[in-house]
């Protein structure tokens, strides 16, 4: 005899509680924990974006020129410098003829040559200015050319001449040139991939496989500087590693402590955060739209050993809960939001347990309610932590909850409570079970 209506339906809401009643008993161990972590955590659109980092689309290019030198209008001269020197009927003895000095390179020499080395003709015979910046010339001896234009030296030279009664005054023939100017030798180690070719790598690859490059480069003086050093080792720093550089100081007394990547920044001249070291300058090559540069002309000329080291970037954010367990890697120059680093991590926002249509394939009703709540544990720059909930189901609608996702975050992926039970609920019996309740006799 078929039952009625009402026993069927009592017997189905029995049966329904006693099944959620299973499901809550042995949910409620696993997801107590959480459920206190998320009440403790601050909610995403109660923060404002800028108590952390400023927005990398927001961030504007250095002007570059600042990472250059203005160049005098004459060139003053200094040790290291080779000069071109001729003194008719003195330097070189016995010469009716004008000694000419062929300069010459190879075809295929980088613009940078070793020992700053041009091609062009010059009058006179060659004396490298010592380093007290004086030279020496036949019968007038040892004479202080420093800081002197080339108009300035010949003047010093000619006068000299006549005070030694070398020559007679009005009949001195005089010529002084740059033969080949003084450079500065530096060092530029570069972390970033030195080829060409652009790889990519799925979300939840870590490439540990890096090589850098390094070169010894001359540079001109004048031209001693780091946009020069960047133009001339392979240019602005690629997507692979920071948008910043540190020059550091081979005569500034550094200690004898090593100095690690995460270190850097508290390091440098401007003693952010940390031991202030002169000898440690970081560029950065894009910052805040309106805030002014903190560095000075002075920190971008390079002396002769200095270093330029440009840093490897090492950014991701941790994926974990629901999602799977990757290390993926941030875009360098693009925000990257809670949903979009929930694709990123392999996931779907709005998929069942945070997956696509496919986990469904099988016919399991426990994958109906999809999660809606997200974890970020972030590290702030004290050291202390933040626990931070974001709400799927209000970032659909609220901008304010599509937090932006920082480097070293950890996202967790999870159920809220109902959506737990309800998915615990559908994983102990399948939906065979419940058809069961309204058919049984």
């Amino acid at each position: 005899m078929t039952r009625s209506k009402e026993s069927i339906l009592k017997s189905v809401a029995q049966t329904a509680c006693g099944l959620l009643a299973l499901a809550a008993i042995s949910t409620t161990g696993c997801h107590q924990h959480l459920v206190s972590s998320a009440a403790h955590a601050v909610p995403a659109h109660r923060l404002d974006p800028e108590l952390f980092a400023c927005s990398r689309e927001a961030l504007g290019p250095l002007p570059y020129a600042t990472l250059g030198q203005p160049k005098p209008a004459a060139h003053r001269i200094a040790a290291g410098d080779t000069l071109s020197v001729y003194v008719f009927g003195v330097f070189p003895p016995n010469e009716e003829e004008t000694p000419v000095q062929q300069r010459t390179q190879a075809v295929n020499q980088r613009y940078y040559p070793p020992r700053g080395s041009v091609v062009a003709p010059t009058t006179g015979l060659p004396i490298q200015v010592d380093a007290d910046g004086s030279i020496t010339l036949p019968i007038i001896g040892r004479l202080d050319v420093n800081g002197l234009t080339m108009n300035e030296a010949i003047e010093r030279v000619s006068s000299r001449l006549i005070e030694e009664e070398v020559v007679q005054e009005g009949k001195e023939r005089v010529t002084v040139d740059l033969l080949i100017p003084r450079v500065k030798r530096v060092v530029v180690l570069r972390e970033d991939t030195p080829s060409t070719a652009v790889a990519l790598v799925s979300p939840q690859a870590v490439d540990e496989i890096h090589r850098g490059s390094g070169e010894v480069i001359d540079l001109p003086i004048y031209e001693n500087d780091v946009l020069h050093a960047l133009a001339s080792t392979g240019g602005l720093p690629g997507t692979d590693a920071a948008r910043e550089l540190y020059v550091i100081r081979a005569s500034a007394g550094l200690n004898n402590s090593f100095i690690s990547g995460g270190q850097l920044q508290s390091i440098v001249s401007g003693g952010e955060g940390g031991q202030c070291n002169a000898g440690v300058i970081r560029i950065p090559l894009a910052g805040c739209p309106c805030d002014n540069l903190p560095f000075t002309q002075e920190d971008v000329i390079l002396e002769e050993g200095d270093v330029v080291f440009i840093p490897r970037r090492n950014e991701y954010f941790i994926s974990g809960g629901l999602l799977p367990g990757g290390r993926v890697p941030l875009p360098r120059d693009q925000d990257v939001d809670i949903i979009e680093a929930i694709a990123l991590a392999s996931g779907s926002a709005g998929g069942p347990l945070g997956r696509d249509g496919s986990v469904l394939a099988g016919g399991t009703p426990g994958y109906l309610r999809e999660p809606s709540r997200v974890l970020i544990l972030r590290t702030l720059p004290d050291g202390r932590q933040m626990t931070i909930r974001c709400d799927l189901d209000r970032a659909m609608k609220d901008p304010k909850e599509r937090i932006r996702i920082l480097p070293d975050d950890v996202v967790m992926l999870q159920q809220k409570p109902g959506g737990a039970f309800f998915n615990g609920f559908l994983n102990y019996f399948s939906g065979d079970s419940i058809l069961v309740a309204f058919t049984r006799e």
